[in-house]
């Protein structure tokens, strides 16, 4: 198939080849040569003392390194709920579930590449969202800059609360729900359909230990 592709891109067809094979599904792989983190990133105990000195070093502005952390969102979506949280906590807020339904600001949190649905949390995390200044990712990305020179420890706090929700038993699918990944399996699509409160209430019960980690 590559080979064919590129032949087609030579006798200037490329358009044609291209139809012809979408209208019948054919696919390939690239064949990527992929390392897993597991082998060449950090270890999850310097990780958890990086993140620690990070929490440190941002000052005033600590809280938002410990939501970063307890929540497992990306900067920018952890920005957007400190913002949204104190405007409009009842249609944010599912008391029920415990979670911050971010799925209720599409435009916020459902973008192309990157989305973000829920969020367990508990009154800690909460106490957070009430005190957290607003500020910018790029406002935040500077500060760390000027204490430390370097602005990509925020890189770490999402992988540190994947890492350790897996460590505590908890299902590689609610990881992934909760980081806002879509697996595109059939089972996960169509067919996994859990008692969802039990499987929140099992990552909030975590949310302790991991802060008492980062303290």
């Amino acid at each position: 198939m590559l080979a064919l592709s590129a032949l087609s891109k030579f006798l200037g067809v490329y358009h044609e080849f291209k139809l012809l094979r979408e209208h019948y599904g054919i696919k390939w792989s690239n064949g990527e040569n992929f390392i897993p983190q597991i082998l060449v990133g950090n270890s999850f105990s310097r990780m958890l003392n990086e993140a620690r000195a990070t929490i440190r070093v941002l000052g005033e502005k600590w809280r938002i390194g410990m939501f970063l952390a307890l929540s497992g969102l990306r900067v920018e979506e952890a920005l957007e709920a400190a913002r949204i949280y104190p405007q409009e906590k009842d249609n944010y807020l599912n008391r029920e579930l415990g979670v911050l339904e971010h799925f209720r600001f599409p435009q916020k949190f459902i973008r192309r590449t990157k989305k973000a649905f829920i969020t367990v949390i508990d009154d800690y995390m909460l106490s957070l969202l009430d005190t957290i200044e607003p500020t910018s990712y790029n406002a935040l990305r500077c500060y760390l800059k000027r204490r430390i020179g370097y602005s990509g420890h925020f890189r770490l706090f999402r992988k540190i609360w994947a890492t350790y929700m897996r460590r505590e038993g908890i299902e590689p699918e609610i990881i992934d729900l909760l980081q806002g990944r879509i697996s595109k399996t059939i089972f996960m699509r169509y067919y996994y359909r859990p008692d969802l409160k039990p499987l929140l209430e099992k990552v909030r019960s975590k949310l302790l230990g991991l802060r008492q980690m980062l303290e």
